[in-house]
């Protein structure tokens, strides 16, 4: 909430993660001005360092977009659910 265009549309959020040479980790939640609430976990296991080093560099890019983007969280919902 340091960034003053992140206070422009959210109320509050907060996110913790970690990373090894083969693990990422993040959740994250937020709540936007108009009350909306979202929460979400991101788990990999056993990643190659090509893998590792790409959801480094797009996990930042993936969650704006799932905060922002309706059209994506469902598509996200629809691609979990059909595992």
């Amino acid at each position: 909430m340091t960034k003053p265009s992140n206070q422009e549309w959210l109320a509050h959020a907060g996110q913790k993660g970690g990373s090894t040479a083969f693990v990422l980790t993040m959740s994250m939640y937020a709540t936007d001005k108009e009350g909306n609430q979202t929460e979400l976990a991101f788990f990999a296991n056993d990643l190659s360092t090509i893998e590792q080093a790409k959801l480094s560099k797009n996990i930042n890019a993936f969650q704006l977009k799932f905060l922002t983007d309706e059209k994506f969280r469902e598509q996200v919902k629809k691609e979990l659910s059909s595992l």
